[in-house]
């Protein structure tokens, strides 16, 4: 090979691998263009769901105090009704279980998988469970 051919090689394969390096210059910055669209959409969508969990999170604590306030006032309510009964002179009596309370206690404890949580709750629930049989 001549050093004119040798040249000529060289400037075609300079040529190729630039035309290949725009090409990945092209893709590459595409790539960061869509990549940049798809994470302001996710934190759209991200800000969003924050605010959504705050939504939630205040309703939640809402509730819970609302269940605070009638465990409460139902506390309340049963000790003023024994208090009622005890002053008229009517003997204390064991309330009856429910049955519709009776099945929810047997069915939540069927569902729960086994596990701590499940003991837990045969030990609070294990006479309501054994009269159930």
């Amino acid at each position: 090979m001549t050093i004119e051919e040798r040249a000529k090689a060289a400037e075609a394969s300079v040529l190729s691998l630039t035309a290949e390096r725009d090409d990945l210059r092209k893709t590459v910055e595409a790539s960061v263009v869509n990549v940049s669209t798809e994470l302001d959409s996710l934190k759209v969508t991200a800000a969003a769901q924050d605010q959504k969990v705050s939504e939630l999170e205040a309703a939640l604590a809402e509730a819970n105090a609302k269940i605070a306030e009638l465990e409460a006032t139902k506390a309340t309510g049963s000790v003023e009704a024994a208090n009622i009964l005890a002053a008229s002179g009517v003997d204390p009596v064991a309330a009856p279980v429910a049955q519709a309370a009776l099945g929810s206690i047997c069915e939540q404890y069927a569902s729960m998988p086994a596990g701590a949580e499940r003991r837990a709750f045969f030990k609070l629930h294990k006479a309501v469970l054994f009269s159930s049989k």
